[in-house]
């Protein structure tokens, strides 16, 4: 049986809190965003041992996917959705408090993402190594 995207994307959202998503998802577009997160985290998965096609018009994997797989997916598509929040372009502008009217660097708030996307993608190399060692054990039998 055929993996739903659906179950990647579970997988994702329990990674992610960002309430713009129930506003994408009243609009029906929610599952276009995750999806361009999805085609990045394919991308990048480089020791996957199945097929990663996806059939778009049935919304699923055309292989069955396991749990690790489904982790590893989710993770890449998490720091492709932190890279695009340190790319956006209010990251890169002062802003100015309304209360206060003091002007506060992004810098910091930029630099935490930029450290968090950095442990993502040493949690994602580290998961490809588990799978690619397990693999490579499964190979052996």
């Amino acid at each position: 049986m055929a993996t739903p995207l659906a179950e990647v994307y579970d997988f994702f959202l329990t990674k992610v809190t960002d309430y713009s998503f129930l506003s994408l998802n009243e609009t029906g577009d929610l599952e276009s965003v995750l999806y361009k997160h999805l085609r990045s985290a394919i991308v990048r998965f480089t020791s996957a041992t199945k097929d990663l096609t996806v059939d778009t018009k049935a919304q699923e994997f055309t292989v069955t996917l396991d749990d690790f797989e489904k982790e590893i997916l989710a993770t890449l598509m998490s720091i492709s959705y932190v890279s695009g929040k340190i790319t956006h372009i209010k990251n890169l502008e002062q802003v100015l408090s309304d209360k206060e009217y003091k002007i506060y660097s992004t810098a910091n708030h930029l630099g935490q993402l930029v450290a968090l996307r950095k442990e993502m993608n040493l949690e994602a190399s580290n998961l490809m190594i588990a799978y690619s060692y397990r693999a490579g054990l499964d190979d052996l039998s």
